[in-house]
């Protein structure tokens, strides 16, 4: 791990769910991070924006649906070096809304809104950012909460993985 000092970009990634489906986003292939791999619905904090906050703010800005305190449980917490021209330490929730019917439609500036079946995220014939591959059964699991450092190659692959559960009490 270089000692060089970077930039950090702090994020929030949300995994809305309904009736046994996650909303995932397939970022748009123009897209400047990701492009065209799914992932949660999430962004970047806005100056002075804490996660949470942030959470709510992103879930209504990209899919239009309204949440509150009582839909929301944080499930992680992901600090990402290397790979991207910033670090990342992003936050993870899960969201629970009340209809798979998305108010802000499927089609999104950031790209496509898909609705998938908890246990066909994993397999789908979709690239997923690649953390997923190490976090989301935690998320749908949900025996407690994860705390994950990684190192990213410029393929934005996984090189190093460290991860700790806190298990629910």
């Amino acid at each position: 791990m270089s000692s060089e000092k970077r930039d950090v970009i702090y994020s929030v990634t949300n995994f809305l769910h309904c009736e046994g489906k996650y909303l995932m986003l397939k970022r748009s292939t123009n897209a400047k991070v990701d492009a065209n791999k799914l992932n949660g619905i999430g962004g970047k904090l806005e100056p002075g924006e804490n996660y949470l906050d942030a959470a709510i703010r992103e879930t209504k800005e990209e899919t239009g649906y309204e949440v509150s305190l009582n839909n929301i449980q944080f499930v992680g917490i992901i600090k990402l070096h290397g790979g991207y021209p910033q670090d990342w330490v992003m936050c993870f929730f899960k969201i629970e809304v009340p209809t798979l019917n998305i108010p802000h439609g499927n089609y999104v500036k950031e790209g496509e809104l898909i609705w998938m079946d908890k246990d066909n995220v994993l397999t789908s014939e979709h690239e997923l950012v690649d953390d997923l591959n190490y976090c989301f059964k935690e998320i749908i699991k949900n025996e407690g909460q994860f705390f994950i450092t990684e190192e990213v190659g410029e393929d934005e692959k996984i090189k190093e993985i460290s991860m700790s559960i806190l298990p629910t009490k």
